[in-house]
């Protein structure tokens, strides 16, 4: 018996530069993937953007990228802390009175509310919805590391129009990035999408400005993602290239009727992005693990 599924109406990105054979269509290449082994609550929209980023995370780590604990650290060290002075203090009123305990239990309420208003405004103004950060090193006739941050969240709006930045320092000559750097645009259109600002320029490509003016028959939330690339070489001292990604798709394009996560729509969709925005495949040759 057929499955029921969300048929993706998002556009696709193709990134060759030389003529090629069309690539599949997303709904024959949606047709052939495995029944999904992730099922959620459809309804829910918080566990929707759980299961899209644990799919995004699980994508990056199999391009042999390796995540950054500073996140999953601070909230172990928070959260503990907090639990650990939590259980002192009750443990500890349990051998005194409650009026010799008084003194020590507010001390402990007093540092468990703040150790989690700390953790609370770390997420809110430091991860900032970051879903992954992490870089990977490899060999392409010197030492090169790729940099990457996924900022991911939802919206009850329509997808918006996607947007491919580059900096204006990427180096065309760079043997891993050619195909990102700004040459590839036009002289008019790269000479009107220059932005300066105090800190940094960027040059806006159109490559992906159009990606969402096809006609979308897709109603419900949205699943944003703000990409974040660079390449770097000499122990980060020379940027080779740099590139920020923001797109978004309905989240009925990656969860079907009865709640599947189609982990296969998403892989296919943020590694096109990834081939976009001038990210170098892990599958090459050359790549070392961290």
């Amino acid at each position: 018996m057929a499955r029921p599924k969300a048929v993706p109406n998002g556009a696709h990105i193709n990134t060759s530069l030389e003529p090629s054979p069309p690539p599949p269509s997303s709904s024959t290449s949606l047709a052939s993937d495995p029944l999904p082994s992730v099922k959620i609550n459809n309804a829910n929209l918080a566990e929707i953007k759980s299961a899209l980023d644990d799919a995004v995370t699980k994508h990056l780590l199999e391009q042999s990228f390796t995540q950054s604990n500073l996140h999953p650290t601070v909230h172990l060290t928070l959260g503990y802390s907090s639990v650990i002075i939590a259980l002192g203090s009750v443990l500890y009123s349990l051998r005194v009175s409650f009026d010799d305990s008084k003194p020590v239990l507010w001390v402990a309420v007093v540092g468990y509310f703040t150790l989690q208003g700390v953790l609370w405004a770390w997420k809110r103004w430091v991860e900032k919805g970051e879903v992954f950060q992490g870089k990977r090193r490899r060999m392409v006739k010197r030492i090169e590391t790729d940099h990457i941050q996924v900022i991911s969240s939802t919206s009850l709006l329509p997808p918006p129009t996607s947007q491919l930045t580059f900096s204006p320092h990427t180096r065309p000559s760079s043997p891993s990035s050619a195909m990102s750097s700004p040459t590839t645009l036009s002289p008019s259109s790269s000479s009107s999408h220059i932005h300066a600002n105090a800190h940094s320029k960027e040059v806006s490509s159109p490559k992906l400005t159009n990606i969402n003016t096809n006609t979308n028959t897709s109603s419900g939330p949205t699943y944003l993602l703000q990409l974040v690339l660079s390449t770097t070489s000499n122990n980060g001292k020379s940027l080779i290239h740099k590139s920020r990604v923001v797109t978004g798709r309905c989240v009925g394009d990656f969860v079907d009727v009865e709640g599947g996560v189609e982990e296969g729509e998403v892989m296919r969709w943020l590694g096109g992005l990834l081939s976009e925005a001038g990210l170098a495949g892990a599958e090459e040759d050359g790549v070392k693990e961290q």
